[in-house]
C-alpha cells in the first residue's frame, strides 16, 4: 500500500510541477517579503536616515508583510488548489486516472499530500525571508532597532497559524474544485469569503470561517500573540471535514 501512495504522489508531482501556479504559491510570497524589506531600506534613503521604531519586527516589517499576506495568500492558495484539478479535467483524466490499477484513496490522499507539503514549504519559504529580512535590515541599519528585541517565539507560532489557516483554506478549495468543473465558481466563492471574513471578522462567529485566519494573522503579530485560539482549532476541525469532503466528491468522480 505504503509502495502504490509513493507511486501515486509520484504521479502527482510529475504533473503539478510543471503547473505555474505552484511556483506563484511557493516564490511569490517570500519575494514579496524580500520586496517589502528592499522598500523599507528604500524609504530610510529617501528620508535621509533611519529612525529608531519600538519593535520593527512588527510595527515595520511584519504589519506590512502581514497586510499584503492576509490578501494575497488566500488567491493565491485558490488557484493553486484549482490548478491541481484542473489538470485533471483537461483530456477527461478523470477517467484514466480510475482505470489505473492504483486506488482512489492514494490517488486522493497523495494529491492532497502534495498541496499540503507545497503549502507547507511556501510557509517556510515566507518564515525564513521574514528572519532574513529582519536579520539584513538588524545589520544595515542597527538603529532601527531589529537587534533589540527577540521576536522569534510570535513570528513561529503567526506563520505556524497562517500555514493550518491556509491548509483549511486549501481543503475548502479542493472540495469546490472537484464539485465545479469551472474556474468562476471556485476562485469567486474564495474571493469572497476572503472579503467577508475581513467584514465579520469581529463577530464571534468569524472564528469557524477559516479565511478569517488570514486576516488574524496581522492581529497576532501586531499584538504579540503566541498561542493558539478558538480560531485555530476551529481550522483544524475544518480541514479534517473538508479533507474528508473532498475524499467524498473524489470518489463520486468515478462513477460518471
Amino acid at each position: 500500500m505504503a509502495n502504490t501512495f509513493y507511486t501515486a504522489f509520484l504521479s502527482e508531482k510529475y504533473k503539478l510541477l510543471r503547473n505555474r501556479e505552484i511556483f506563484g504559491v511557493l516564490i511569490v510570497p517570500m519575494v514579496l517579503v524580500f520586496a517589502i524589506a528592499g522598500y523599507i531600506i528604500y524609504d530610510v534613503i529617501d528620508s535621509g536616515g533611519a529612525v529608531a521604531v519600538p519593535n520593527p519586527w512588527k510595527l515595520l516589517l511584519g504589519r506590512y508583510v502581514f497586510q499584503f499576506f492576509y490578501l494575497l495568500y488566500p488567491i493565491l492558495v485558490a488557484l493553486f488548489v484549482y490548478a491541481c484539478c484542473d489538470v485533471e479535467y483537461k483530456n477527461n483524466n478523470y477517467k484514466i486516472l480510475f482505470t489505473l490499477p492504483i486506488s482512489k484513496s492514494n490517488i486522493f490522499f497523495s494529491k492532497a499530500v502534495f498541496i499540503l507539503l507545497t503549502l507547507l514549504f511556501s510557509i517556510l519559504f515566507a518564515y525564513a525571508a521574514f528572519l532574513i529580512s529582519g536579520y539584513l535590515l538588524s545589520l544595515i541599519y542597527p538603529v532601527l532597532g531589529f537587534q533589540n528585541y527577540d521576536f522569534r517565539v510570535v513570528i513561529f507560532y503567526t506563520f505556524l497559524k497562517l500555514f493550518i489557516t491556509l491548509s483549511a483554506i486549501a481543503m475548502i478549495q479542493l472540495a469546490l474544485s472537484l464539485l465545479f468543473r469551472s474556474f468562476i465558481y471556485p476562485i469567486g466563492v474564495g474571493m469572497f469569503m476572503l472579503v467577508f471574513s475581513v467584514l465579520v471578522a469581529q463577530k464571534s462567529f468569524s472564528d469557524f470561517i477559516p479565511y478569517t485566519g488570514a486576516y488574524n494573522a496581522v492581529m497576532n503579530i501586531l499584538s504579540e500573540n503566541d498561542s493558539f485560539a478558538r480560531l485555530d482549532y476551529s481550522n483544524l476541525l475544518m480541514l479534517v471535514i473538508f479533507l474528508l469532503i473532498s475524499f467524498y466528491l473524489f470518489k463520486r468522480k468515478g462513477q460518471f
